[in-house]
């Protein structure tokens, strides 16, 4: 009777300690597992490899530097409805990146649901929080070493989130001006900025797609640009690239405001550019010069309103973002507004123009697309 007895208690304590590996493996309806509880097959790490390993069926982030490092996912998404376990050891901070680019300041240009250690109230840094935009409605989060559970719903405008079962995030992107300008596709990530913890049971139900209206300008290649100057001009796989002497490229079709045009930068240390809009005597130049005490840093309107604060690097790629509206324009570089110009001239129409300003030097825009705004 004792050895039926043990051997039950021991039944039981192995069923107790294997259950919640059973519960994280185990995928809801309608939902397809974004990992597998065994090696980090569909995930890519950027940069150091050791910052994220598997322990014990659970992607850990080890806290290796340097800042920053985060692993994605293999390809992009939209709008989804995303599950996962998390569960920090220790101090922790850090957090989960949704619609986050390949380069640039992911909380930035996409957004990330800021997780710490504690549950103290920190405004729009608060465990919960959506980092720098928006503070949730409750502390959710359990203390440290507990399992906590997150469910997001993007399906644009509309942001819901819940941790643990209570409501933190209920947001209509559109109208919320902290979120109507972030970007609307992009990766879902795994923060690293130097602390540990676990994520598990990470799952995706794909909502359909809605983001339709956007003109890309570099996928005709040169054939839909013409040459003004005397720089050397090419495009490969999205991407103009301008050597040589002072020149630009310049669209062969036309657009009228409103719009939004979306560009992302890289320029050489030290070096010049700038993209055009409008024509005419109306024509306008936004700067590309990552020089912090020039007259005319990055995403200013040259000659007209200098940006206030440089966030753009040399030899790094990084977002412009343009928004013309006739008399008035703004400029947000790596997702945050920099200038802003008034009593802009008609015509409001025009090519769009890639300038290269630097004698003997390069400069690289890429994927350059434009849509129309209200």
């Amino acid at each position: 009777m004792c050895q039926r007895h043990c051997r039950i208690v021991l039944l039981v304590m192995w069923i107790a300690l294997h259950a919640p590996l059973q519960l994280s493996a185990a995928t809801d309806e309608g939902f397809t597992p974004l990992f597998n509880g065994r090696n980090l097959q569909g995930w890519v790490a950027v940069e150091p490899a050791d910052a994220f390993i598997v322990r014990d069926s659970a992607i850990f982030s080890t806290g290796a530097g340097p800042y920053p490092s985060w692993l994605r996912s293999e390809r992009e998404y939209e709008n989804f409805v995303l599950r996962f376990e998390y569960q920090t050891e220790g101090w922790y901070e850090g957090g989960v990146l949704l619609h986050a680019p390949l380069d640039g300041p992911g909380s930035k240009l996409g957004f990330k649901i800021h997780l710490r250690h504690d549950q103290k109230a920190y405004g729009h840094r608060s465990p919960g929080a959506i980092y720098d935009a928006a503070a949730p409605l409750s502390i959710a989060n359990l203390p440290s070493g507990q399992w906590n559970y997150c469910e997001i719903k993007c399906d644009w405008p509309h942001l819901r989130v819940t941790l643990n079962n209570e409501l933190i995030h209920d947001i209509s992107m559109d109208t919320d001006a902290a979120f109507r300008h972030r970007l609307r596709r992009g990766f879902i990530g795994i923060q690293n900025i130097g602390c540990r913890a676990s994520f598990r049971n990470i799952q995706i139900r794909e909502l359909p797609d809605q983001e339709k209206f956007w003109q890309p300008l570099f996928r005709s290649g040169m054939g839909g640009m013409h040459e003004q100057g005397h720089s050397d001009w090419r495009i490969e796989d999205e991407v103009l690239t301008g050597q040589g002497k002072d020149g630009a490229a310049m669209t062969r079709a036309e657009f009228s405001s409103p719009f939004e045009l979306q560009v992302w930068v890289k320029t050489i240390v030290n070096g010049n550019g700038g993209v055009l809009f409008n024509g005419g005597p109306g024509r306008v130049e936004v700067q590309c010069f990552n020089a912090p005490d020039s007259t005319n840093p990055t995403g200013s309107f040259y000659g007209i309103a200098p940006a206030e604060r440089v966030l753009s690097r040399d030899q790094e790629w990084f977002l412009l973002q343009i928004f013309n509206r006739g008399s008035t324009a703004e400029v947000l570089v790596n997702g945050e507004t920099v200038s802003h110009a008034r009593d802009l001239k008609p015509p409001y129409r025009g090519s769009i123009g890639f300038q290269h300003h630097t004698p003997g030097g390069s400069i690289q825009y890429r994927a350059a697309r434009l849509r129309a705004i209200e």
